[in-house]
């Protein structure tokens, strides 16, 4: 039963025990309720913010229960359709649903390809910096989170599009528009997504699929090297051999572009970041590329890839940081959690992952503190959904982590191949400055220095 209601203007959270019952008490910047049950029942970790569209809250020991449950009973697609796709035909929702897997499996069997251009592009931009760097043995970044950003695109144009597709200003007006899209389960976005009107990252959509379907895109890649390799081209070269509709580039498409500058694009600035705090965990990750180099060569290849296990296990842990909620669902008939908790149908339910990722029961000691080393211990693998590794989710875990996983590798790999990253002055003490809960887990701390040098 539910009772009493009051308003607060902080975050805190804590829970209530008696002999007679368990009172599960958030408080926030909502109106939250009480949640009181019988004296036979807990009502542990679950929680219920007034005037949010999120109806409940699950924390760690429903996470199997969460993760298990069919998408007949707890549908994710459902939600979605309901607040990113909302314009949308339920067609176009379930034909996107297969059409990923076609580009996935574009995306793998080009990954070597892929793999020389991420390197090149990545040199590139760097590159770009030479001027300051011949001045200066420290050059500061004031925000990597923008500067990663800007590389990313650079890197998805080009693989998705082609390079040549950055010519034409309606195309790249179209990116922004695309990348403007939420990607949030928290509270403060859940009403946003939901109200009904064109979004203009709709328009951005559109866009990208008549550049692709109306000729400009051949037009300006015809003497592109770019033009038979990256996914669009790909797509239209297969299109009747494997019945491959319009609507791909509408939907799927712009989908795979989307996660691969925003999803990616932060997880690597936390990353960069944390070693930037970390000199003890920059330094074994250096040696660690020094022993792969003089046992391999410079180049950068899957296998090579697949030595780099510190690498695997810092960013793993850099994962467990950054990972805020998993994804929101909604109940399809009413359901009830093991502890009698009722799930009404049409509710919306998330798991919250910030107190799980931190939970010394599941992390072993000082699970606030930056330590890779947990993961061998722990047997965490980096592209494995797992029970320390949520960033892919559990049960029905993005299809998209081994790509995902190389990507990153590759981009550290180079990057720490040819620069020194850090806080710069060693002898000052390092602020951490805490983290920013908002579209995702990140660092308040912003700034961090490279140096340029060849190891």
């Amino acid at each position: 039963m539910l009772f009493g209601s009051f308003e607060l203007p902080f975050y805190i959270s804590f829970v209530i025990t008696t002999p007679l019952c368990m009172l599960l008490v958030i408080i926030s910047k909502f109106t939250l309720k009480w949640l009181v049950f019988n004296k036979f029942t807990k009502a542990e970790y679950v929680s219920k913010f007034i005037g949010s569209k999120s109806d409940l809250n699950l924390g760690k020991p429903h996470l199997l229960w969460f993760s298990s449950l069919p998408e007949k009973a707890l549908s994710k697609h459902k939600f979605e359709k309901k607040t990113f796709f909302k314009k949308w035909s339920n067609n176009e929702c379930f034909e996107s649903i297969s059409l990923h897997s076609i580009i996935r499996s574009f995306v793998y069997s080009n990954t070597s390809n892929f793999l020389r251009d991420v390197e090149y592009t990545i040199h590139v931009n760097l590159n770009n910096e030479n001027g300051l760097f011949l001045k200066n043995d420290y050059v500061l970044f004031e925000n990597i989170f923008e500067y990663f950003h800007d590389i990313l695109i650079d890197i998805a144009i080009r693989q998705y599009y082609g390079g040549a597709a950055k010519s034409d200003p309606g195309f790249c007006n179209a990116i922004e528009q695309l990348l403007e899209q939420p990607l949030s389960f928290g509270e403060k976005y859940i009403n946003h997504l939901l109200m009904f009107r064109k979004k203009t990252y709709d328009r951005g959509r559109e866009y990208l699929r008549d550049f692709v379907l109306r000729g400009k895109f051949k037009e300006l890649n015809k003497s592109s090297f770019d033009e038979n390799e990256c996914i669009a081209s790909l797509l239209l070269q297969n299109r009747e051999k494997l019945d491959i509709p319009n609507d791909i580039f509408y939907t799927s498409l712009p989908n795979h572009f989307y996660l691969s500058v925003i999803t990616i694009g932060n997880q690597l600035s936390n990353f960069f970041i944390d070693i930037s705090l970390n000199p003890r965990v920059f330094k074994k990750l250096e040696i660690e590329q020094r022993e792969i180099m003089a046992k391999y060569g410079n180049a950068i290849t899957i296998k090579h890839l697949d030595k780099m296990v510190y690498l695997d296990a810092a960013i793993t842990e850099t994962l467990r940081f950054s990972t805020n909620h998993t994804t929101m669902k909604q109940s399809l008939c009413d359901i009830y959690l093991p502890n009698g908790v009722l799930i009404p149908k049409e509710s919306f339910v998330k798991l919250k992952a910030i107190t799980y990722n931190r939970s010394s029961d599941i992390f072993l000691d000082l699970p606030h503190d930056y330590i890779p080393e947990r993961h061998f211990i722990l047997g965490t693998k980096l592209s494995e959904p797992s029970k320390t590794n949520l960033a892919w989710g559990l049960g029905r875990p993005c299809p998209y982590r081994k790509y995902a996983s190389i990507f990153m590798k590759l981009f550290i790999a180079t990057v720490i191949r040819k620069y020194e990253v850090s806080q710069g002055n060693r002898n000052s003490e390092f602020e951490h400055s805490g983290y920013i809960f908002d579209n995702f887990v990140e660092h308040a701390k912003k700034s961090l220095y490279l140096r340029k040098r060849n190891i």
